[in-house]
């Protein structure tokens, strides 16, 4: 299920991360403006080759009832270039919730792009791996984050302070999700053009 995954998109084709990915992926992940929001600083290429050998582990180790990281590549359909990632994994406040998850290059940033793909890993997550639930958390200053939280469907349910630390700060994030009993619905009503949270006019 997970080692031979792979998604096509309109634009996109999503597939497991291999060795090769390693210089482009670090491209992508030296950039600070990609990584602003994770807890995850800009990396070296050693470093980015260290997680995706970690990864391609997780691969084998991955079942339905334990996903222990399941970061996946994301390339263009009509090039086959690397341009992001998205995945779905364990929270790392709460780690019995899933997560979905998703970065890209800078230069991909307001094309769709980061919708389609996150669109598609959470079907993959409902549809193949049968999940029960699917979260999303974000900073509240990353706007762009929430509009793709938003237009995948998921639900605001509430703000929270991170106490173990792992998302750099102690800013109130925003915490979506959406059940699988709630994910027909979710793909069928519009998304929303404005959503309100607490704090917010």
């Amino acid at each position: 299920m997970f080692i031979h995954m792979r998604l096509e998109t309109e634009r996109l084709i999503i597939r497991p991360f291999t060795l090769k990915d390693a210089e482009k992926l670090q491209v992508i992940c030296s950039d600070e403006e990609v990584v602003r929001y994770l807890p995850e600083n800009v990396m070296t290429l050693d470093e980015v080759r260290e997680i995706i050998a970690w990864l391609l582990d997780c691969y084998q180790k991955n079942t339905p009832d334990n996903i222990v990281k399941f970061t996946v590549a994301v390339e263009l359909k009509d090039s086959n270039e690397l341009i992001g990632w998205c995945g779905l994994g364990p929270l790392e406040f709460a780690p019995s919730e899933t997560e979905i998850f998703c970065g890209f290059a800078r230069q991909f940033w307001g094309r769709g792009i980061a919708t389609e793909a996150a669109r598609a890993m959470l079907g993959y997550g409902f549809e193949t791996v049968g999940l029960i639930e699917i979260a999303a958390v974000v900073h509240p200053d990353n706007v762009a984050s929430k509009r793709v939280i938003e237009k995948m469907g998921l639900i605001y349910r509430r703000q929270f302070t991170d106490p173990t630390g792992g998302y750099r700060d102690y800013a109130d994030y925003y915490y979506f999700s959406l059940r699988r009993d709630e994910y027909t619905g979710a793909q069928k009503r519009p998304s929303p053009d404005r959503q309100f949270y607490r704090g917010e006019n």
